[in-house]
């Protein structure tokens, strides 16, 4: 049996990590495949393998951590044999203010961090790899382990504007609060996330409408529409199966598969009908 569960780091945290994700596949024996939505966060997963070599006595599973930037399309986590797998997502702008690494410059696919020259404390490895059967213990370890590494940021306003962007989806407001040209704006921000203002105000709706399919049984998509800033019901529609990949009544059928939208932590929040 494969178990997925979402935390949420504790408040301190908050401002820079919207969740955890964990997923015990360790006694997966086929293949483990999810597909994961467009996403505005910057993404450190800590994956493990069984180790299947016979010369390895001293640990039964291999580690490797990986770097997910920012994604406008969906894509498959797919996983073979036993595993473990902890997801952690930054806000938007928060793995720039850590590593100062410009994701303009990145291509959109996931990075060993040994490829970014991004250096981690080797006992986080240990210290999960050994803990991997207690959940209370492994939050305890991240929340431990991204207190010292956020310890570092100093904040710059313009993330501060990005994560009100994320939450709002005001991109008019946003660019009006910077003291900087359009271009200027556009530029830092693709510095920042990896992502224009354009396509983080998109996915940012794309997830309240997520939102309100998973809070309401009866929506009005017209209003929804109007309430969301969106052209009418159509253009609603087309974004929503840009970024999904399938239409609302399919997404629905098959909404086990689309890991955010199971994660109460990272997608759903109160809504209250008007």
């Amino acid at each position: 049996m494969i178990r997925f569960q979402s935390f949420k780091p504790k408040s301190t945290l908050k401002e820079y990590i919207k969740c955890y994700w964990i997923i015990d596949g360790k006694n997966n024996i086929k293949e483990y495949k999810k597909t994961i939505l467009p996403h505005v966060e910057v993404c450190i997963s800590f994956l493990f393998l069984e180790n299947k070599s016979k010369r390895v006595k001293e640990k039964e599973f291999t580690s490797a951590i990986y770097i997910t930037p920012a994604k406008i399309k969906n894509y498959e986590l797919k996983i073979n044999g036993r595993f473990y797998f902890i997801d952690v997502s930054l806000h938007p702008g928060v793995f720039y203010e850590i590593f100062k690494i410009s994701l303009s410059k990145l291509e959109k696919r996931s990075y060993n961090i040994n490829e970014l020259n991004i250096k981690f404390d080797e006992k986080v490895i240990d210290k999960i790899n050994i803990n991997k059967d207690e959940e209370d213990k492994i939050i305890d370890i991240l929340d431990d382990f991204f207190s010292k590494l956020c310890s570092k940021i100093i904040d710059e306003k313009i993330v501060d504007d990005i994560k009100k962007l994320t939450l709002s989806s005001n991109l008019n407001k946003f660019y009006n609060e910077i003291n900087l040209s359009n271009r200027q704006i556009q530029r830092e921000t693709k510095k920042i996330t990896g992502l224009t203002p354009r396509t983080i105000q998109r996915i940012s709706r794309f997830y309240k409408i997520l939102n309100n399919l998973k809070t309401f049984d009866d929506i009005n998509y017209s209003t929804l529409a109007q309430k969301l800033d969106f052209y009418d019901q159509s253009h609603l529609i087309k974004e929503f199966k840009y970024f999904s990949g399938e239409n609302i009544k399919n997404f629905l059928i098959t909404s086990k598969n689309y890991l955010q939208f199971e994660s109460e932590e990272y997608c759903h929040q109160i809504l209250k009908k008007d």
